[in-house]
């Protein structure tokens, strides 16, 4: 209501308005300052033109340094820091940052005003790795990050231009900046480069000619070639539990299977991507929940006709159901599939509410993959 109720002041604050208004505001529980009384003192002060730079600069006791314009930033990027990087990788993601600077790229705008120097020193030598990366091998990013940046751990997820470099890599290769510990070593993978491999696993039966049991890890996943499958087809299985008693109820037969037991990783999907480059059918058979067919549907959305759903039909929807189920959340309303099968079962799911495991359907995966491969 035009003024300024301050209840129990400090006794600065006390000094302050006292000097301010050349009245004596000491010792008092209420100060009361209306906003007519305060435009005028400000007048008698600074006269009748009161400018914010002038009250600012006698308040801190030196002159104000005006602050540089928001688009300074991305000015920069475009004119000192992309006529280097013409015409290579970097181009497109240099300008990805002038255009973003007030949302992906916030953090690097305001320290630029702070720091402008470093700043631009740190695009540049992420954007010289970038340009510098070799897809076609495969090196640990350690000894990437100690050849471009010269430090070890410079571009590692925690380290010093680690965040900066990641955002580079979303940019080259299309793809949304990762949100999880796999998301990001699966894009240190597409660029070519290792890290933590040995976190990111895939266990699989009957990938070589022994009939046995592994668990690839990326690392060792990349010295893979000519992948085959016996019988000509990958079976996929979602549910670990299942994947381990189809091993024992085939350890007679040769068959390829492969299971995310560790769950859905950088070097299970490395791996099935092999497979679909090897043109190898995979038959795919997971749980009957939400999770479980949206997950399968982003794989049809991605490998297509290769990508077959095994097992989802309305009979064995029933059996599954004959076992144990649970009731069916319903977070997932608006759910959409583009798989004709998953799509109809997720119709049926709905209407019965109703969500269950594949465990019920193991030993009928185990009789066809047996027929199968004879």
């Amino acid at each position: 209501f035009g003024a300024i109720r301050l209840t129990k002041p400090s006794e600065r604050e006390e000094v302050a308005i006292s000097e301010f208004f050349k009245r004596d505001y000491y010792n008092q529980a209420l100060i009361r300052i209306g906003l007519a009384d305060f435009e005028r003192q400000m007048q008698k002060i600074y006269g009748d033109s009161v400018e914010l730079e002038a009250v600012l600069s006698d308040y801190m006791g030196r002159p104000v340094v005006e602050k540089q314009k928001p688009n300074a930033f991305s000015t920069t990027i475009l004119s000192d820091v992309l006529p280097k990087f013409s015409g290579t990788f970097a181009e497109e993601w240099l300008r990805e940052i002038s255009s973003q600077t007030r949302r992906t790229y916030r953090i690097w705008s305001d320290q630029y005003f702070a720091e402008p120097e470093p700043v631009l020193k740190t695009i540049d030598m992420v954007a010289t790795a970038l340009n510098n990366l070799d897809t076609e091998r495969l090196v640990p990013i350690e000894e990437f990050s100690e050849k471009q940046m010269g430090s070890y751990d410079a571009l590692s997820f925690s380290g010093t231009h680690g965040k900066l470099f990641l955002k580079a890599l979303a940019c080259k290769f299309s793809s949304s900046f990762p949100s999880s510990t796999e998301e990001c070593i699966e894009l240190h993978f597409r660029a070519g480069l290792l890290s933590f491999g040995m976190l990111s696993s895939v266990s699989v039966l009957g990938l070589s000619d022994r009939n046995e049991t592994y668990v690839y890890t990326l690392e060792n996943l990349s010295g893979l070639k000519n992948i085959s499958a016996h019988g000509g087809k990958v079976y996929v299985i979602e549910e670990p539990v299942v994947f381990a008693k189809l091993c024992g109820l085939l350890r007679d037969v040769k068959c390829t299977i492969v299971c995310p037991v560790y769950g859905f990783s950088a070097a299970y999907m490395y791996l099935l991507k092999m497979i679909n480059a090897a043109k190898i059918p995979m038959y795919y058979a997971g749980n009957m929940d939400f999770k479980g067919i949206e997950f399968a549907d982003k794989l049809f959305m991605q490998f297509g006709k290769n990508f077959i759903p095994w097992h989802y039909s309305h009979d064995d929807y029933a059996k599954v159901l004959a076992g144990e189920s649970t009731l069916l959340p319903d977070e997932k309303k608006e759910l959409s599939l583009h798989n004709e099968t998953l799509a109809s079962l997720l119709s049926q799911m709905r209407k019965t509410k109703r969500t269950a495991s594949s465990a019920a359907l193991t030993q009928i995966y185990a009789d066809e993959i047996r027929i199968s491969v004879q």
